[in-house]
C-alpha cells in the first residue's frame, strides 16, 4: 500500500532536497548514538518500507512553494523531525501508566516501553527553531508543543472510557496534524510569505497529517498476525485510539472480547479473527474514507498559492496519499 506514496515522494526528491535530508539523517544518527538514548532506540522504526521521512520534505516543499530557498530550511527540518520523535517518546511515557488494557499490553510487549528523554528532544527542537532564519518559526514550534500537550491530556482522559470517532479525529489532529502543520507553516515563515499563504500552508499540513496518521492505522491491519498483535499492544499501551477498532467495536460486540484475548497473549487465530471482524465491520473502509476526505481538503487549501512546480508537488503528495487510501472510498467521497 505504501508503494504509490513512496514513488511520489521519490519524484519530489530533487537535488535541492538532498542536502537537507542528508543533514537530518546525519543529525539523527548523532542523536541515537548520544548519551541517554537506549540501545534499542531507532527513530525510523515507524517508517513503512521504501517511504522516506515526509516531515523534512514538507518543510522544503512548503518553503519553495511560498517562494523561499531550500538552503534556509535545515534547522527547521530537523526541528520538525525532533518534534515528531518527542511525540512518540511522550506517548511511550504515557504507556507506563495505569489502565487494565495498558498493563496487559505492556506484558505482551515484554517491557519494551521506555522513557527516552522526550523533554530533551522538545527542548532541542525549540533550540533549532530559535536559530532558524525566520524568528516566527520558534513561535510555531511553541504552538505545536502546546497542541501536543493537549492531545496527551486527551489520551489520559481516554484511559477511563472507550474512544469515539470524534475522539479519534481530535487525537489525529493534535498528534500528527499539529506536527505536519508546523512543517508547512514553518516553510511559509522561512519564505517570508504573507499571513494568508502561511495559513493556507498550515491547513494543507494539518489535513495531510490527519490523513497520514489515519493511513498508518489502515496499513497496520495488513500486518501478519504476530506483527499486528504487537502493534495493537503498542498502541493500547500508549493510549493511541485506532479508528478501525473504534468502528468495529460500535458494530460488532465480539470485537471487544477478541481484543482482550489478543492482548492477553492469545494465539494467532484470535488475531486473524479480530482482523477479519474489523474488516467485516467496515473498520478499514472508514479509515480509507477519512484519508480521502482529508487529502481533498489539503488540496483545496493549496488553491490560494501561486502556481509553481513545488505547489504541484504538494498536490501530488496529497493525491498519492488518497490513492494509498483505496479506490472504493475515493469513489464514494467524490460522487
Amino acid at each position: 500500500m505504501a508503494r504509490p506514496l513512496a514513488a511520489e515522494l521519490d519524484r519530489a526528491l530533487g537535488g535541492e532536497l538532498d542536502d537537507v535530508l542528508a543533514h537530518v539523517e546525519h543529525a539523527l544518527e548523532d542523536l541515537i548514538t548520544g548519551e541517554g538514548m537506549p540501545s534499542g532506540f531507532h527513530p525510523d522504526s515507524h517508517l513503512a518500507p521504501g517511504v522516506p521521512r515526509i516531515r523534512p520534505i514538507l518543510v522544503v516543499l512548503a518553503t519553495r512553494a511560498a517562494g523561499g530557498e531550500a538552503r534556509n530550511t535545515g534547522d527547521a527540518a530537523f526541528s520538525a523531525e525532533l518534534l515528531h520523535l518527542a511525540v512518540g517518546v511522550h506517548d511511550a511515557a504515557l504507556g507506563r501508566q495505569g489502565g487494565r488494557r495498558r498493563r496487559v499490553a505492556r506484558r505482551l510487549m515484554g517491557g519494551a516501553v521506555h522513557w527516552l528523554g522526550g523533554n530533551h528532544l522538545s527542548l532541542r527542537a525549540l533550540e533549532l527553531a530559535r536559530h532558524a532564519p525566520a524568528p516566527e518559526v520558534l513561535g510555531e514550534a511553541l504552538d505545536t508543543l502546546r497542541e501536543i500537550s493537549e492531545v496527551q491530556a486527551l489520551a489520559e482522559d481516554l484511559r477511563g472510557r472507550e474512544p469515539s470517532e470524534r475522539d479519534y479525529r481530535d487525537y489525529a489532529d493534535g498528534h500528527t496534524g499539529s506536527v505536519f502543520s508546523f512543517c508547512t507553516r514553518a516553510g511559509g515563515r522561512l519564505a517570508g510569505a504573507p499571513r494568508p499563504v502561511v495559513t493556507a500552508l498550515g491547513r494543507y499540513g494539518r489535513h495531510m497529517g490527519v490523513a497520514w496518521h489515519t493511513l498508518e492505522d489502515h496499513w497496520s491491519f495488513s500486518l501478519g498476525p504476530e506483527q499486528l498483535a504487537m502493534h495493537l499492544a503498542r498502541t493500547t499501551a500508549t493510549g493511541r485510539p485506532l479508528l478501525p477498532l473504534i468502528r468495529a467495536m460500535s458494530v460488532d460486540p465480539e470485537v471487544d472480547a477478541l481484543l482482550d484475548r489478543v492482548l492477553a497473549g492469545g494465539d494467532a487465530d484470535d488475531t486473524v479473527q479480530l482482523n477479519q471482524r474489523v474488516v467485516a465491520a467496515g473498520g478499514l473502509f472508514v479509515t480509507r474514507r477519512l484519508v480521502v476526505e482529508e487529502t481533498l481538503a489539503a488540496r483545496r487549501a493549496l488553491r490560494s498559492l501561486n502556481p509553481s512546480p513545488h505547489r504541484d508537488a504538494l498536490e501530488r503528495l496529497a493525491r498519492s496519499l488518497a490513492a494509498s487510501g483505496g479506490r472504493d472510498a475515493l469513489v464514494e467521497v467524490t460522487e
